[in-house]
């Protein structure tokens, strides 16, 4: 199993166990607040955390999909064409500033722009926001596959080239083959942190579209306990949805690799 086989499972691992431990203290905590909560918060109650739950996870997986496509092109075009040496050792300066950093020189480039084109709609909160967690997790994509292709097996991909078979082909049956779980673990990665971060939502989102971690926060210090326990109620099934889907991406890279292994052993 080779070193990012190894990364991906284990960070994968980790998020199963910490979701099954936050969802442990969420039950705990809703006990405790039912006690005190007269009446429950009614179905009503719910729409608008749910809304903006809806609306970050649109975020989420629009920011995830266009970084790793972004992420896989690049790293495609270092090792199969030579042609981003440059991109990949600039891209990895990107890991040394934070969110916070990147949120930062984001909101001051838009501003900027603002004031020169001298217009604004909300709906560019959204795309500021999009473009600070594409900017930050791209080197994450590029440095999480830089190792399968590293070792990935061209004369395959020249084969398939040599029947006349189309590059989509090539990318299909032999990059993707070997990459797929990879790209799965990303997803998960990337869609469980965009989904409930609050350090880019709070700085560069806008009150039209508010989104789901600054809203866990303003729940969790009102005064009101029922919003408190609302929060809980949404948390609980989402961390009980990354539970889940972290146990099956688990089984379903886990079979992955035991037959592609076989299939190696018997070409």
């Amino acid at each position: 199993m080779s070193y990012a086989h190894k990364l991906g499972r284990g960070i994968v691992f980790s998020i199963g166990a910490i979701s099954l431990f936050a969802v442990v203290l969420l039950l705990i905590d809703m006990i405790r607040l039912m006690e005190l909560i007269k009446p429950m918060p009614s179905g009503q109650s719910y729409i608008e955390p749910l809304s903006r739950l809806i609306w970050s996870a649109l975020l989420a997986v629009v920011a995830t999909v266009f970084s790793i496509i972004s992420g896989i092109w690049i790293v495609r075009g270092f090792y199969l064409q030579r042609s981003f040496k440059r991109t990949i050792d600039r891209l990895s300066i990107a890991f040394y500033f934070p969110h916070l950093i990147v949120a930062l020189y984001v909101l001051a480039v838009a501003n900027f722009l603002y004031q020169l084109i001298d217009f604004y709609h909300p709906l560019f909160g959204f795309l500021e926001i999009l473009l600070a967690y594409w900017v930050k997790e791209v080197p994450f994509v590029v440095f999480y596959l830089t190792v399968t292709y590293t070792s990935l097996d061209l004369q395959s991909r020249r084969l398939i080239q040599g029947f006349g078979g189309s590059k989509w082909q090539q990318f299909y049956h032999v990059e993707w083959v070997a990459i797929q779980g990879q790209v799965a673990e990303i997803f998960l990665i990337l869609f469980a942190f965009i989904l409930t971060a609050y350090e880019i939502p709070a700085l560069i989102g806008s009150s039209v579209y508010p989104l789901l971690g600054p809203t866990i926060i303003e729940y969790y210090y009102s005064i009101d306990l029922s919003e408190r326990f609302i929060m809980d109620v949404i948390l609980l099934a989402v961390t009980s949805m990354f539970v889940l889907l972290t146990i099956s991406l688990f089984a379903w890279t886990s079979r992955l690799r035991h037959l592609n292994g076989k299939g190696s052993r018997t070409i």
